[in-house]
């Protein structure tokens, strides 16, 4: 198949098919792929080291605080799996807001892998850099340093969205919105983000690009966030979220003549991005 025909066919898939499912494209791809499995088993043990070990840990801390208060009542050993029980939710409810994008933010040198590999399957244009130790190691920590930036603005917006809570009556309600919205965009900027960072797309040519799919993206954004939210489900997702960011990006720059915003941004990022750096 010439570069036209897969042009095409990612522009039908893009008019066909809505942003939210193609966290579901992305399982599918890495699913049917074989050579991909290797590069998404990292981040989901990375996901499972996690949540383990915090979960060992918090155990250990929680038997050696509740040992010498435990008597022989019966009520005791209920009061003991019930407080077990309220950790164990409690660190499930912190794996979906925080552990998910530490780990993802650990694993992004894989998940970089993840994207260029996706993206040289669908184009069936092979990368033929020479291997670099030195720039392998630049690259990854470059990436590394780009994640834990993103989650530290992540975690900061959380943060100051605690002021809503102030508001009587309608304060929760308004920081759950809140914080569906700024985590969707994040999930959006970050797998979205792996092509436009080998591209070397500037923060600016980034946000112009998510700004002028807003609504692609952010539908993006909230797919990935309801699957990140079922339990077992999430430890596999970040690769399916890998795949499917760079599919649904090769989708939306196929034919950016479509779009004279779209091909203004995508002008500006090939000018800007060689000499800028992302966050």
């Amino acid at each position: 198949m010439d570069g036209s025909s897969r042009n095409a066919s990612r522009t039908t898939a893009a008019s066909f098919m809505p942003s939210p499912l193609y966290i579901m494209r992305g399982a599918t791809f890495v699913w049917s792929h074989k050579t991909l499995w290797k590069y998404a088993a990292a981040p989901i043990i990375v996901s499972i080291a996690l949540l383990g070990g915090s979960y060992a840990l918090l155990y250990n801390l929680f038997v050696k605080w509740m040992g010498p208060h435990m008597g022989t009542e019966w009520y005791s050993h209920v009061l003991y799996y019930v407080l077990l029980f309220m950790i164990t939710v409690a660190l499930l409810a912190a794996f979906f807001f925080i552990f998910t994008r530490l780990a993802s933010a650990v694993a992004a040198p894989f998940n970089d892998l993840i994207s260029l590999k996706t993206e040289e399957l669908v184009s069936g244009t092979v990368n033929e850099t020479p291997f670099s130790l030195v720039q392998l190691f630049k690259d990854s920590g470059r990436l590394l340093l780009h994640s834990f930036r993103l989650l530290g603005l992540y975690l900061g917006l959380l943060i100051v969205g605690l002021v809503l809570l102030l508001i009587p009556t309608v304060g929760g309600i308004l920081y759950t919105a809140f914080g569906v919205f700024v985590s969707a965009y994040m999930f959006a900027y970050e797998y979205l983000g792996y092509p436009m960072d080998r591209r070397r797309y500037s923060w600016a040519a980034k946000r112009g690009f998510l700004r002028s799919k807003f609504g692609s993206a952010l539908g993006f954004g909230l797919g990935t966030l309801a699957v990140a939210a079922i339990p077992i489900v999430n430890f596999l997702f970040i690769p399916a979220a890998v795949a499917g960011g760079t599919l649904l990006f090769m989708d939306l720059t196929a034919d950016p003549s479509t779009n004279s915003t779209e091909k203004n941004i995508l002008q500006d990022a090939s000018a800007v991005g060689p000499n800028s750096k992302s966050p």
